[in-house]
């Protein structure tokens, strides 16, 4: 086993890595950010070369339908939905068009995806990861997850209405993309990953979108299912639900979760989180992506990255970093630096 890989599970199953292990977006022939970038170009930032973990995301499967009068792609997904690559770099993609949804019967009609359609995925990265990620944990991602595949297909508003007046039609949509991303899970294994994170959203910065209670009695059992899958290939399960989830982090906590992951931290608070999870479950962080990596000073920046390793890490491991860079929009490669020279200070001799 590999330096790389062992560190990340024993930081993951608290039996004292060597030191705090980090988890790279950035990764060449890996990363295309929601397939508006270039694989090949991918450079690994200035720092960060020894990562230790590389994410390989499944978005989706396009289908291209050429540009639009401003010269902007133009694409549908899988799940039926029209997507416009903006000509303004601040967002990766927009739905412009969405198919019906809006009753059981149309639900029942609607020409949902079958798994198959993802293998020219995972056979090519694959083959990447086998020639040059060997030594590398690989962190397979579903991004998006379920809910924001089902944000795609009825809109924000609409689909948080019919939480309240047709929930119904909200859980059978929901029970297909579930179902789909489930049987993605196998191939994410053959592929070579060692964790599946899965990437969704049901809470903004001031709190949870909808009823916890609803999210509990329905909702949370889906995701139980597939973290029970992913735990029966063999590898482990890595969740990041995006904006202010302290409701429900008890909750998760109860779940057959591997790695909590927080790209937002300060929405949730560091305290909280710690106040959960601290040497009960491993912990995955980046510097605040929506404040302090955004806006912050390089001393911010080195703070937040010091107060997670006081008040997340232990002496048994448990805390993992991650490094964002990201594309469209790309953060200042000044605050990028700091992030990583913070995170360095843990990680001598990497």
């Amino acid at each position: 086993m590999s330096r790389h890989i062992d560190r990340c599970k024993r930081a993951i199953e608290f039996a004292a890595p060597d030191m705090i292990p980090l988890d790279l977006t950035d990764v060449p022939f890996l990363y295309n950010a929601y397939d508006t970038l270039d694989s090949g170009t991918v450079t690994v930032p200035e720092g960060a070369e020894h990562f230790d973990s590389a994410w390989c995301t499944y978005h989706w499967t396009f289908e291209y339908l050429g540009t639009n009068e401003k010269g902007e792609w133009l694409r549908r997904d899988e799940w039926g939905c029209l997507q416009v690559v903006p000509e303004d770099v601040n967002s990766a993609y927009a739905v412009i068009n969405r198919p019906a949804m809006d009753s059981l019967d149309a639900v029942a009609a609607h020409p949902w995806p079958v798994p198959g359609i993802s293998d020219w995925f995972f056979e090519g990265r694959k083959k990447i990861i086998d020639t040059r990620y060997p030594d590398r944990f690989i962190n397979g991602f579903l991004d998006p997850g379920p809910f924001l595949i089902a944000f795609e297909l009825l809109g924000y508003e609409n689909l948080l209405v019919k939480l309240y007046e047709d929930i119904d039609c909200v859980k059978a949509i929901l029970s297909r993309i579930f179902s789909f991303q489930k049987a993605l899970v196998p191939r994410f294994r053959e592929m070579g990953a060692h964790m599946v994170t899965i990437i969704d959203e049901v809470a903004g910065t001031g709190g949870m979108m909808f009823s916890p209670d609803i999210f509990r009695e329905h909702f949370l059992p889906l995701y139980e299912d597939l973290f029970a899958e992913i735990h029966r290939n063999n590898m482990y399960v890595s969740l990041l639900l995006d904006g202010n989830i302290s409701e429900i982090l008890d909750d998760l906590l109860h779940q057959q979760i591997d790695v909590q992951f927080f790209a937002q931290p300060l929405s949730t608070g560091i305290d909280r989180i710690a106040d959960c999870f601290r040497g009960k479950r491993a912990v995955k962080t980046a510097v605040d992506m929506m404040e302090t990596l955004a806006t912050g000073t390089p001393g911010r920046i080195k703070a937040q990255v010091d107060e997670y390793v006081k008040k997340l890490n232990t002496d048994r491991g448990g805390l993992i970093f991650q490094a964002l860079r990201w594309h469209r929009p790309e953060y200042s490669h000044e605050r990028v630096r700091a992030q990583i020279m913070a995170m360095n200070n843990y990680r001598r001799g990497s």
